[in-house]
């Protein structure tokens, strides 16, 4: 697997790369990266309507709720009109091979307040992806993460967002486990590499 990055408002910083892993951004503090994903999905589906993603969209958020379920979560709803922008974003990043680069520096309708993004996933690597991302949990330096879940503090004890301590990223399951954040748009980058859910 290749990527998965985690990026929140403010500074940018580095991390290394995990094992399945995916990248992800979200949050209102700093932004982290870290390598996950491989897999190439051309697929887009076999959507309804003039939206290709339909599918892998209804995949995405299904698997996103039902990872948030296992906590006992509230389910995210789907933020349908922010799709198409984020598809939009994600196409670019996977363009320019910067992953998060278009969610901090446009200032559009779908940027939220967080994203995780799937580099070499494609549509068909949603649901993997995703997994990954949740799977951070499990990692040793990871273990205090479930109390970051009320309030967004990239300094919450033993969860280490940015990967400084280890390498062991714990930002894309913080986003996803979030109870601050309320509705998810998963977009996917038409030229069928990328994956990105952004937050709100």
């Amino acid at each position: 697997m290749r990527g998965i990055i985690i990026a929140f408002f403010a500074a940018a910083v580095a991390c290394g790369s995990s094992p399945g892993g995916s990248d992800a951004a979200g949050g209102s503090g700093d932004m982290t990266k870290h390598d996950a994903s491989t897999g190439s999905g051309s697929g887009s589906g076999t959507g309804s309507g003039s939206d290709v993603f339909a599918t892998a969209r209804m995949k995405c958020i299904a698997k996103i709720n039902a990872l948030r379920a296992t906590e006992s979560k509230t389910a995210f709803g789907e933020w349908k009109s922010a799709e198409t922008c984020v598809d939009g974003e994600v196409t670019s990043d996977e363009m320019t091979g910067q992953p998060h680069h278009a969610w901090q520096t446009n200032n559009d309708s779908c940027k939220g307040n967080g994203q995780n993004e799937c580099e070499g996933q494609g549509p068909d690597g949603i649901e993997a992806c995703l997994q990954s991302m949740w799977n951070e949990k499990d990692q040793a330096d990871c273990s205090g993460c479930a109390a970051c879940a009320n309030a967004y503090n990239p300094s919450c004890a033993n969860c280490d967002f940015f990967g400084t301590l280890h390498g062991q990223v714990c930002g894309h399951y913080v986003n996803l486990s979030a109870n601050y954040f309320t509705m998810a748009a998963c977009g996917f980058s038409s030229l069928g590499g990328w994956d990105a859910i952004n937050f709100e």
